[in-house]
Parts: structure tokens; C-alpha cells; sequence
């Protein structure tokens, strides 16, 4: 399905991907700075307010006990997680995984023979309220899941992953796709879970690494190397999900691929 068409996948999927990663990456990166800075003001505040009380002819063994208190910058600094930190990782996380399940839908569409990005992107158009109503339950659930108690969110974001595929494909919305995609993807779950986690360590350790060569620079170019990577790396995973989709179900219904292939592309078109 994808032989021979590199370049309408890639093109496709970086249309929902690098404007996500690139607004994800300066999310993240605005939400590490400040929570820097609040470490630092937290850490530093205290001596200083006590330095300033000291009167101006204080004993010396009271100066001394103020420097003592008053944190070192070179030293290093145990990692701590705070408020915007947690905020912000949370807010890119879902803006990526928003821009997956559009990616997904539309690349079905190239799974299923549509010729070019441009008739993809206007088949997800003719199906948008479902997908959008999908992938706001999604995303709901996610966010949910990851507030209570982290894990619960990470489970969600397996088992619908499938969700954006069906959206597009079904005519499904809201959580009668997440439904469904929780059908399909117990299908499939060891392959589905390999390649999710495979994916999101090579995202995390090029972005990681990459990011270092960076240093401290501004955001923006932080948030360009993010756009960069996934660009780079998600299209064909995000393509051979929808391929997962296309497969189970054809299983699961006991109809020919080719048909199945056949009648999302006619079902899916404008008008």
C-alpha cells in the first residue's frame, strides 16, 4: 500500500505533524524555562529575605550561618517537578497526540489509494465532525487518565489509538470510535504497543539529543528541531497504524482488504 509513495505519505503527514511539534516544542520548552526560574526564585528567596533583615552591624557568626543556607548555583540541583512543568508537558502531549489522530486519518486515505495529499486532506474534511468529535473524547480521556494517576491516561492513548482510522474510515464519532478502536486494537496489541513505544523513544532520545546541541537558545528553535523530527520520523509509523487498521478489520469482518480499500475511498470523498 505504501510502495512507491514515500513522498505523498511524508508530505501528508507533515501537514498535521510539523505545525503540532512545532507548537508542542515551544510549549515544552516555555514550560521547562519557567519552571527553572521558579526553582530558582523558591531557592534564593529565603536567604535573601533573611540577609536583608540582618542590620547593618550584625555579628559575623550571623552572616556566616546566612551564606551557609543560601544554595550554591554551581552545585547541581536535584530535578524537581513543578506546576508549569507538569502543565505544559501535559498540554504538548495532547496537542501532538490531536495531531497523530488527524495524521492517521488522512493517511488511511493514502492506505486506501487516494491519489494525493490535497484528496486525503479534503476526504478528512468531508468526514471533520466526526473526526474532531473522536478526537476530543480522546483527548478528554486522556488528560483525564493522566490527572488522576498518570497511568490510566497512558492506557487510554493505547487503546484508542486506533481512533482516528475509524473516525475517518466508519463515519464514527465520538465514543463510538473510541469503541471500536478498543476492539481492534486488542486485536493487535503486541504489534500496536512496539511500535507506539518503539516511535516515541526514537522521537524522545533524537529530540533529546539533538536538543542539547542547542543549548539555551530560544524557543523557537527548540520548537523547529521538534517540527523537525517528527517530520522526519512519525509518517510511516503513523501510515502503518492505519495498515494495522485496514488489516484488523478486514479480519475481523472477513471481507477482502482490496474491498475494504475500495469502500472507504468511494465512501470517503467530498460530496
Amino acid at each position: 500500500m505504501g510502495r512507491g509513495r514515500a513522498g505523498a505519505i511524508l508530505l501528508t503527514a507533515a501537514l498535521a505533524l510539523v505545525p503540532a511539534y512545532f507548537l508542542a516544542g515551544g510549549i515544552a520548552f516555555v514550560a521547562s524555562k519557567a519552571s527553572a526560574w521558579m526553582d530558582l526564585s523558591t531557592a534564593a528567596g529565603p536567604a535573601a529575605d533573611r540577609s536583608r533583615a540582618l542590620p547593618p552591624d550584625a555579628p559575623a557568626e550571623d552572616r556566616r550561618d546566612v551564606l551557609r543556607q543560601t544554595p550554591d548555583p554551581g552545585a547541581p540541583q536535584r530535578a524537581r517537578l513543578s506546576v508549569p512543568l507538569v502543565a505544559g508537558l501535559i498540554v504538548a502531549s495532547l496537542v501532538v497526540i490531536a495531531a497523530l489522530f488527524f495524521a492517521q486519518a488522512a493517511l488511511l486515505q493514502i492506505a486506501a489509494g487516494a491519489p494525493r495529499p490535497g484528496a486525503a486532506w479534503a476526504a478528512v474534511g468531508a468526514r471533520f465532525p466526526a473526526l474532531s468529535a473522536t478526537v476530543a473524547a480522546a483527548l478528554a480521556l486522556v488528560a483525564f487518565g493522566t490527572l488522576i494517576l498518570v497511568v490510566p491516561g497512558v492506557f487510554a492513548a493505547f487503546a484508542f489509538s486506533l481512533a482516528g482510522a475509524v473516525a475517518i474510515a466508519e463515519n464514527a464519532p465520538g465514543f463510538r470510535a473510541l469503541q471500536r478502536s478498543w476492539e481492534l486494537f486488542k486485536r493487535a496489541w503486541p504489534e500496536m504497543i512496539a511500535l507506539i513505544v518503539g516511535t516515541c523513544a526514537l522521537v524522545v532520545l533524537l529530540t533529546r539529543g539533538l536538543g542539547r546541541l542547542l543549548g539555551d537558545r530560544a524557543a523557537l528553535a527548540h520548537a523547529l528541531l521538534d517540527a523537525a523530527v517528527a517530520a522526519a520520523v512519525l509518517p510511516l509509523p503513523v501510515f502503518w497504524s492505519a495498515v494495522v487498521y485496514l488489516r484488523e478489520r478486514s479480519a475481523l469482518e472477513g471481507k477482502p482488504l482490496d474491498e475494504i480499500r475500495q469502500y472507504i475511498r468511494r465512501s470517503s470523498e467530498p460530496g
